[in-house]
């Protein structure tokens, strides 16, 4: 479609030019592929972004920073780069969005802490740095709770994130403002963290794609304060997208010792794959109207065949407690001595766990390390006898933007958050690959994600799967793209503990 030239290239270079619709149903390749072919314009693609996701800034607040200036000089660069025959690679051009808690040389990083320094960042996280090497354009950076430490969009820095589905909805988190900018249509790819399952929440509560790789596939840097639950991952429109940002993310960083080059193990080549179907993961019945959703997708799935389906279990526990002493300790001792300065504007939930983790002594730390490694062997036993699980991603959809837990959660927890994510959390503990997909609607006309899980560093077998799962679920599922655009930005305006400044 052929329209008015816009700066830096447009109908008077001829590039075509696409509406807001066609946009938004374009995969990042789609995208990239048609830059590289000198068929769309970088800097058109830019304004089309920063456009989308400043209408819906309004409503769901999902930029900690949006930063046009800076993400039309780079649409500008890449542009000229393909109008001189260098092309960076299958993204090249592509807008995205990154999480405030991974830093960009020479932006600020909130991190959603009002104690964070405004000064920018001297270097770039890796996934970032390899994506702007890439060629991709940053238009902004996604809001994130307090230092990541819990899975709602809100925060003392930039307050309520809100789901673009309905923005009386949390969008999940802590990928908050990830999930909900690419839920809304206005990126097709968000960088994300995912130490608790931080990416597949929002992913799953937004319907949208969430990968959260084998733990140090991506390195992860600056380190966490719980660096063996850490992973980085991606939400995206499109399961070959996340394919392709791990293939041009992953790989050793010595700044992260847990990284590492692995060769992807052997292709399963004709093999069926087994495929076992868990609808209660670890003994825990999803909400009716999710496991329908789920239900049905896994009726479509078995239907296409290509693999062996059967039901099955999971032997082991919910290791609720490990990872209580894990996180408690992790994130209550990394920000004691932050939280005693600064108590009166940081989160309450976040200064709480400094005390929790003076609890725990030596020998109690060592025996969740214990009990980590047997829910481990577990799990890996496991997948000697599944080549893939299948289960829901949440237990429930959606609930109220300005909750910390759902009607009748426990809200007096020492992780309040993790009372209602008990199919995410346990697969950081394990470090194993997973990704959540969207697989309809539940109640409210809210999206409903499948999550599926692949032994340590098959990450490829989890995304052949899950681009063949995403075809089949194609024609099944009632909508894909989140109803922001057509909601009128007056319905509600975000209040803003910190004003948002656009660099």
């Amino acid at each position: 479609m052929d329209g008015p030239a816009r700066p830096g290239g447009g109908a008077l270079m001829g590039y075509a030019e696409l509406t807001a619709d066609e946009y938004r149903a374009a995969s990042a390749l789609d995208l990239g592929r048609r830059v590289a072919a000198g068929e769309l314009s970088p800097v058109h693609l830019a304004e089309l972004a920063l456009e989308l996701a400043a209408q819906a800034e309004p409503v769901i607040n999902a930029y900690a920073a949006l930063l046009p200036e800076r993400a039309r000089a780079t649409a500008a660069a890449r542009e000229a780069e393909v109008r001189a025959g260098t092309v960076r690679s299958p993204l090249h051009g592509v807008p995205i969005a990154v999480k405030d808690n991974m830093l960009e040389e020479g932006v600020p990083a909130g991190k959603g802490s009002l104690t964070s320094s405004d000064e920018p960042a001297p270097a770039s996280s890796p996934m970032v740095g390899r994506l702007l090497d890439a060629g991709a354009v940053v238009i902004g950076r996604t809001t994130t709770p307090e230092f990541g430490w819990k899975a709602t969009g809100i925060s003392p820095r930039t307050g309520i994130t809100r789901n673009p589905w309905d923005p009386q909805r949390n969008p999940g988190g802590s990928s908050a403002g990830s999930g909900a900018t690419v839920g809304s249509g206005a990126v097709p790819i968000a960088t994300g963290t995912d130490a608790g399952g931080s990416v597949r929440i929002p992913a799953a509560f937004c319907g949208v794609v969430g990968l959260k790789p084998t733990l140090g596939a991506i390195p992860v840097w600056p380190s966490t304060v719980n660096e063996n639950l850490s992973h980085a991952g991606v939400l995206t429109r499109d399961v070959r997208d996340a394919r392709a940002v791990l293939a041009l993310t992953r790989g050793p960083d010595p700044r992260d010792p847990q990284s590492y080059w692995s060769r992807p193990p052997a292709g399963d080549g004709e093999r069926r794959l087994r495929v076992g179907i868990v609808r209660a993961p670890f003994g825990i019945d999803p909400e009716e109207d999710v496991a329908a959703a789920v239900g049905r997708a896994l009726d479509a799935l078995v239907a296409a065949g290509g693999a062996d389906y059967a039901e099955t279990t999971l032997p082991t526990e919910l290791p609720r407690a490990v990872f209580e002493v894990l996180w408690v300790t992790g994130r209550g001792l990394g920000f004691r001595d932050l939280a005693r300065e600064h108590a009166d504007v940081m989160d309450p939930g976040l200064v709480r766990l400094g005390p929790l983790a003076e609890a725990y002594d030596l020998p109690a730390f060592y025996a969740a390390m214990t009990a980590r490694r047997e829910f481990n062997s577990a799990m890996a036993h496991v997948l000697d006898e599944w080549d893939l699980l299948v289960m829901p991603t949440m237990p429930i959809t959606a609930f109220a933007a300005d909750a910390e837990v759902p009607p009748g959660g426990e809200a007096d927890a020492p992780l309040p958050w993790i009372t209602w994510t008990p199919y995410t959390y346990p697969f950081n503990i394990t470090g194993q690959p997973a990704i959540t997909l969207p697989t309809g609607l539940g109640r409210g006309g809210m999206p409903v994600g499948a999550q599926i899980v692949g032994p340590w560093a098959h990450d490829e077998r989890v995304l052949e799967f899950a681009v063949h799962a995403q075809r089949v679920l194609a024609s099944t599922n009632e909508r894909t793209v989140a109803p922001t655009a057509q909601m009128p930005t007056s319905t509600m305006q975000v209040d803003h503990p910190r004003a948002r400044r656009d660099r």
